[in-house]
This record gives structure tokens, sequence and C-alpha cells, in this order.
């Protein structure tokens, strides 16, 4: 069994310090196999939320997997922006933008899809596809497989024309060849996760996708600070729960908010319904079902 603390859209510059210290002190005590983190570390790229940035890292578990978001590459400063986007995620979160872990039971690959000419969208380039062929297509069955990207594959139900990752039925294939299990993502502040093959008609391979909240920023969708607890058992009837810890500011802290079971079975991911564990969670579910849609706001 493997379990992933799957954070996503700190956004410091904007984030609420309560809950960054509560982050923090959650995380510190759960210790997960694996820390990852989809992206968007800043508000504006700027040297001093990038150093933020770093520090809050340093103060959470290890190892971690990191990719940036589109909020990483500065927005104003068009010279930085066109020629050296993530010149300041190089210098102060890693200069590594081919991220992965892997141990015996787990293949974690991390893709950068912030680019320079959109301020919202991103996409998996030929040369990133190649790396997906590459470093996850040799892997043995029994290893599970999971892809990391800032924008997501796939809508949230209360929102089916969000902003996703660009050409994303281009890269099913790929993704289904290689034997891809778990898609992780962040990017619109909400979580929710579902069957790749609820949005892509075409696809053929039972993929699960899943999105995190933001976790500390105060620009949220309704919803409150969270993150996903991710349980893995990997195999060819492999269980994968994704527990949503959401931050309780009555309590000043994080606690197990909706918990999601899905059982592969026959190679299907079979989704068990969705509970809710604390009154935070039904409060959320009530006042947000799935067919509302949350009001925007500009990235």
């Amino acid at each position: 069994m493997r379990t992933i603390a799957h954070i996503s859209d700190v956004h410091f510059g904007r984030t609420d310090p309560a809950v960054v210290e509560g982050l923090v002190k959650d995380l510190s005590e759960r210790k997960p196999t694996l820390l990852v983190v989809s992206g968007d570390f800043t508000q504006r790229a700027r040297g001093r939320q990038y150093a933020a940035a770093a520090a809050f890292l340093k103060r959470l578990p290890s190892p971690q997997l990191v990719v940036p978001g589109n909020h990483d590459i500065p927005m104003f400063d068009i010279i930085r922006r066109f020629f050296f986007p993530l010149s300041r995620y190089r210098k102060y979160i890693t200069d590594n933008l081919r991220p992965a872990y892997q141990d015996e039971e787990l293949f974690v690959l991390g893709i950068n899809t912030a680019r320079s000419f959109t301020h919202k969208s991103g996409w998996i380039s030929e040369e990133q596809l190649l790396d997906v062929k590459l470093r996850i297509c040799p892997l043995p069955p029994n290893v599970f497989k999971v892809v990391v990207t800032h924008h997501p594959f796939i809508p949230p139900p209360r929102d089916p024309g969000a902003d996703v990752i660009r050409r994303g039925v281009e890269y099913v294939d790929e993704l289904e060849d290689c034997g891809v299990d778990l898609l992780l993502a962040g990017h619109l502040h909400l979580a929710y996760h579902d069957d790749l093959r609820s949005h892509y008609k075409s696809a053929k391979r039972s993929i699960l996708s899943v999105q995190a909240g933001t976790a500390t920023s105060t620009r949220r969708r309704g919803e409150p600070n969270a993150y996903n607890w991710i349980t893995l058992s990997p195999g060819p009837q492999g269980l994968c729960t994704v527990a949503v810890r959401a931050w309780n500011a009555k309590r000043g802290c994080f606690e197990e908010s909706l918990v999601t079971r899905y059982n592969r079975v026959d190679g299907q991911w079979a989704r068990e319904q969705q509970v809710p564990v604390t009154e935070l969670a039904e409060k959320t579910l009530v006042e947000h079902p799935p067919e509302a849609v949350p009001p925007k706001q500009g990235f």
C-alpha cells in the first residue's frame, strides 16, 4: 500500500497564514509515501512569493514531486514571460522539469503543462509524450502508474465548460498504451474525480482522474481549502481511496471530509458511493451540489 498527499494551488502571495500552518502540521503528522504538488506555487511568479513557497516546501515531508502551474510564469514581466518563463521556479523550487518517483510498487511522472503563450490553458508537447512512452511503457503491470500535471484532463461535473488541458483527446492513446492508472491535477480550485472515459468517449482504458482544490489560497471557488489523501493498493485488483481533507476554520485544522473508494474490477475502476464524514462535508454537498456552478473568478 502507498499513500500520496496531493496538494495544489498554494498561491503564495494570496494565502491564509492559519491554513498554511495547519497544512504543515497535518502533513508532518501523517507522513505520506510521496507528497505531490500539482502547480501554482505563487500568485504572480514574483521572487518574494517564490521564496515563501520554497520555505513552505522545506517544512513538508519528503520525498516530494512537484510541477509548475500557469501562475508560476510571470504575467506582466513580458521579457521574462517569453524568454525565461520558469527561471524563478528553477531557482527557488527545482531545476527538474521532468520529475519522477519510483519504488517497487509505484511510479509517478510529473509533466509541465504551463505555457508562456496563454494565461490559463496548458498542454503536453510531443517531446513530453515521448517521455511518457519511454519512462512508463516499459514498467511491469504490477507497478501503479501515475501522471501529474497542473491542468486537469476532465472538467468538474458542475462546470462542463471549465478550462481543462488542451488537445487532451490526443494524449489518451499514449496514456492507455502505457497503462497509466491515475492522473493528478489542480488548476480549477475544485476537488473532484472521475474515470477519464466520462469526458473522452474514445477512451478505452479506465484511468482515474483526480483533481485537488486549493490547499492554502484565499481564492476559493465556494469550497473550503483542501487537499487529497490518496491510498493506493497496486495490482490487477487494485484499490484507490481518495479522501478530501478540508480545512475546518472553527476547529483550526484539516480533517477528513469526503471519502470515495474505487475498486478495480476486470480492469475497470468501479466507484463506490461518496461518503461525507464530517458536518463540513455535508454542508458543502448541500450548498454546492454537482449541478450547481460556483461563481468564477479570474485567473
